[in-house]
């Protein structure tokens, strides 16, 4: 079994996790309250395993719990990935990044570390992006088949192509 607490490359970071997260733990959370979903804050998801996201990274507020003590998220890319995974989608604010809807993941609240801003307001989400969410998390965590899906990712796309044909 490998020893954690050496002063290897791996024995390092799981030590400095260990010193978050007793920060994460000790964290007073009385300003969760001002939490809104639909927000975008910086989340520490702490040290991985395998391929699980890790880091201080941006998420969006999806749902919360009714005392808000927990929090289901959405991670989001620095840049647009423009790829064609369905369960990628690309915000439609470009400083937003990529919504990476397979690693939607339920944290605690202590893990929230201070909101995204993005021209002194915190960011949000747009309406529209919150619907073609929706859609992609019920077709890929409900199994359902939705063609409106597809066809509005394609057609935001294609709307998107034309915008940067525009552009250039």
């Amino acid at each position: 079994m490998k020893d954690n607490t050496s002063n290897n490359p791996d024995g390092v970071s799981y030590n400095k996790w260990c010193k978050d997260k007793l920060k994460l733990i000790n964290k007073n959370t009385n300003d969760t309250i001002s939490l809104k979903v639909g927000a975008i804050y910086w989340v520490d998801l702490g040290y991985n395993i395998g391929s699980e996201l890790r880091k201080l990274r941006p998420v969006i507020l999806w749902r919360s719990s009714s005392n808000k003590k927990m929090w289901t998220v959405i991670p989001l890319t620095s840049k647009h990935k423009g790829d064609n995974y369905y369960f990628h989608y690309d915000l439609l604010d470009k400083k937003l990044g990529t919504a990476r809807l397979e690693n939607l993941i339920n944290i605690s609240s202590n893990r929230i570390r201070e909101p995204y801003y993005i021209n002194n307001k915190i960011a949000t989400i747009t309406k529209k992006d919150n619907d073609v969410i929706l859609k992609i998390i019920k077709k890929y965590y409900a199994f359902e088949e939705i063609k409106e899906t597809n066809k509005t990712i394609r057609n935001y796309n294609r709307t998107k192509e034309n915008r940067e044909k525009v552009l250039t």
